[in-house]
């Protein structure tokens, strides 16, 4: 219940401002999603014995987003910042020296992952109908973890990646992709006709495959830090970063594919 619930309480809200909202009101939404994404991350490195620079990587993270918004200026002086900034926040804290490289490395990677592939939701916001398309990632995550989720547990038998994620099959897997194909469909026939339906279901296969692996991803690095979820902020649904793996990397692959096909 508390699932449901949540996801009564939260999903007309984060639609509302994809749909409608100006572009600084969505830039405010993945701006708040990836500093609690990034709160998550250090959180969950922390309890593995790597703290992390958690005061260099949110504004780190920060300044990233700017990047995105303002495409292809600030990229090389974020760069030179995140190169500068990592160093400067082992100087200033405890100048472990054994872990020096291992709290840089982790930081940054969490800076990449949450605020990097977060980053690629507002270009594609700011494409012509980007707000559709959005809905469309949102529609092929969400039919595919739905099936994959009801499929795996009626007909799931053999493991997909037992090391990381014990639960998940390979018969899972593909009703999820059959899942994020049917989104396509659903998608091309109720508002992006504009879309023709042969890049909605290549789309749909291609964003529905590499959600899967992003959620994936973070299953490893629960696994691997010991926790069962990111956070505990959605009740029923765990954290920021337990909602938002598989779009991390299903919003990358679209804006790529657009790029290049559409």
């Amino acid at each position: 219940m508390a699932r449901v619930l949540s996801g009564i309480v939260a999903i007309p809200i984060v639609l509302g401002i994809v749909v409608y909202g100006s572009p600084w009101l969505f830039f405010a939404l993945v701006f708040l999603a990836v500093m609690v994404g990034c709160r998550e991350f250090f959180s969950m490195i922390s309890r593995a014995g790597t703290p992390g620079f958690p005061l260099a990587g949110y504004p780190l993270a920060a300044a990233l987003l700017f990047c995105f918004y303002f495409p292809s200026n600030f990229i090389p002086e974020w760069g030179v910042a995140a190169g500068a900034l990592m160093p400067l926040a082992w100087f200033l804290g405890d100048r472990n020296v054994e872990a020096a490289v291992k709290n840089m490395a982790a930081s940054l990677l969490g800076v990449l992952y949450v605020a990097g592939l977060s980053g690629y939701f507002i270009l594609i916001r700011a494409l012509e109908g980007g707000n559709h398309f959005i809905v469309l990632l949102f529609m092929i995550v969400w039919f595919g973890d739905t099936a994959a989720y009801y499929g795996g547990r009626a007909f799931g038998r053999r493991p997909l990646a037992p090391a990381v994620s014990p639960n998940k099959t390979l018969e899972g897997a593909a009703f999820g992709l059959s899942g994020s194909l049917l989104a396509g469909l659903v998608a091309h026939y109720g508002f992006l006709e504009t879309l023709p339906v042969g890049h909605c279901l290549i789309v749909a296969g291609i964003c529905g495959m590499i959600g899967q692996f992003g959620d994936l991803v973070e299953s490893l690095i629960k696994r691997s830090t010991g926790v069962k979820d990111s956070g505990s902020l959605i009740p029923g649904h765990g954290g920021v970063l337990d909602r938002i793996d598989s779009l991390l990397f299903a919003g990358p692959a679209f804006y790529i594919y657009y790029r290049i096909f559409l």
